[in-house]
């Protein structure tokens, strides 16, 4: 009694090209859905005495839309500030020796240190 040896072999070998393949488009699919896209809207080039001041919005497909701010020297480094949802994204900097203070439109505010970003 002969049984097919070669056809075994040719599905073992299907199956794994199969979870291969499917590993790999699993990873693109994740990382297509979930890898934020970063748009600078506002920048304010850094001083002597202030860093420089990046606002970006993120958009990403699963998450939505928001909006964070970079402090530091340029727009690709420095201290990352998430802006809470229903507040614009156009603060006004103040600087102090201690850090800078981030005023907004609503009344809101955020003090960065000046330890987070130098």
């Amino acid at each position: 009694m002969a049984t097919k040896v070669s056809g075994c072999l040719v599905k073992m070998l299907l199956f794994l090209l199969g979870v291969v393949m499917g590993t790999g488009l699993t990873a693109v699919a994740a990382v297509v859905l979930f890898l934020p896209d970063r748009t600078t809207v506002i920048s304010v080039d850094p001083t002597s005495t202030a860093p420089g001041v990046y606002v970006k919005k993120v958009e990403r497909l699963v998450g939505g839309t928001y909006y964070e701010i970079w402090l530091g020297p340029s727009p690709d480094r420095g201290h990352v500030v998430t802006v809470p949802n229903g507040w614009d994204h156009d603060p006004r900097r103040e600087t102090t020796d201690d850090g800078v203070r981030l005023k907004f439109g609503n009344g809101g505010e955020i003090f960065v240190p000046k330890a987070s970003y130098s």
